[in-house]
Order: structure tokens, then sequence, then C-alpha cells
């Protein structure tokens, strides 16, 4: 019998704990449920998402967008209810989930999840997470530009896109297409890419899976 995502959250987040205590077993490897509908409508296969926990560790400490594990607790509840889904090169080998969980920082994370993929020439049968990390909206609003959307919450990106507009005032003055607020490390969006990411979204349609 499936596990409800009530309990898969649940044992996820004490071994997490677990993790953060530094008393997890070696080579452990999360159990992040079956993937829902909205993963489904996006091409996920039906096969179990995991993440090695050494991976997690790796992507928390060691690539320079450093994170505190415990800002991921409820992470399988998360990703089933994303506010972002895109392409990751072909969307049938991967795809790249921003999911509502925010970093101390004010970043979104992304995680990155490989479908079914070949591992020495084999399947290995489940859904694999390669990469965990907070991500700015400004980075990957340009992927909404570039039209490698999945799928998307409407009313929460746009909300997300309408907190990194500039001031139009500043584009006058040659702005770059982002910039740094003075004292603080938010990244902006130009006028011209607001527009372009809104437009886009308005007349997208999310896929259905029945």
């Amino acid at each position: 019998m499936r596990n409800s995502i009530k309990q898969i959250n649940a044992r996820f987040n004490a071994e997490l704990q677990q993790q953060i205590n530094d008393t997890l077993p070696k080579g452990h490897v999360y159990k992040l449920g079956l993937p829902g509908k909205i993963l489904r409508s996006t091409g996920f296969p039906e096969l179990p998402i995991e993440l090695n926990a050494a991976i997690l560790l790796r992507k928390a400490t060691t690539y320079g967008h450093d994170f505190d594990l415990s800002e991921i607790f409820d992470l399988p509840k998360s990703i089933q209810n994303p506010i972002a889904i895109f392409a990751y090169g072909d969307k049938a080998k991967a795809q790249n989930v921003i999911i509502e969980t925010e970093s101390k920082k004010g970043k979104k994370f992304l995680i990155g999840i490989s479908l079914n993929p070949h591992v020495k020439g084999e399947r290995i049968k489940v859904n694999s997470v390669r990469n965990v990390f907070p991500k700015d909206t400004h980075e990957w609003a340009y992927w909404i530009i570039q039209k490698k959307g999945l799928y998307y919450n409407k009313e929460k990106v746009l909300n997300l896109l309408d907190q990194r507009r500039i001031n139009p005032a500043d584009v006058a003055f040659g702005l770059p297409e982002y910039q740094v607020q003075q004292g603080g490390s938010k990244l902006f969006l130009s006028q011209s890419n607001q527009i372009s990411a809104t437009k886009i979204l308005q007349n997208f349609e999310n896929p259905k899976f029945s």
C-alpha cells in the first residue's frame, strides 16, 4: 500500500534531523515518495523519488551556495506542490523543480531531478535528485523567457516576479538586465524581461494529467 505524503514527509524530517545530528547511517538514501499529478503531468515516470544523503551534504556545503540542512524540512511535501517546473535539456531526462521553500537568504530552492537515469548502461528505476540548492528568482525567471517552463503556479510566480521589478526610471540610465540592490544581495529583473515573462505566464497552459 502506498504511504501517504504526510507519512513520507514525517519520516524524511526525522531522518534529516538525524543527518543534522550526525547520527544518520552512512549510505542512507532518502525516500521522497512517488510523483503526484503535477509532476506526472510534466513527464515524471511513476517511479520513486530518491535523494542520496551524501549528495545532499555535498550540495549544502561545497558548491558555493551553502545552506543549512534544516532549511529543507518538509522537502517531500514541497516537491509535490512546486511553484514552477523547467526542462533541463531533454525534459524526458531531467527537470528542475522550483519549490516554495525559501532559504534564509530569501531564495527559493531548486531541486534538480534525473528521470529514470542510466547508470552503467542500465536504468535504475528511480527519479534521482541530483541537485538541491537555493537559486535567486531572477536566474530561473530567465528560463520563463527562454520557454523552458513545463508547469507554473501562476499566481505565486507572478507575485515573485513583481517583487523583482526594478524602477522603470532606472532603465533610462542604462542599467543592466538585473542589478544588485545597494547594501544587499537582492537581484532584480529589468522592465523588459518583467514584461516578457509576465506575458508568457499569462498565456501559458499547464499540462493536465488524468
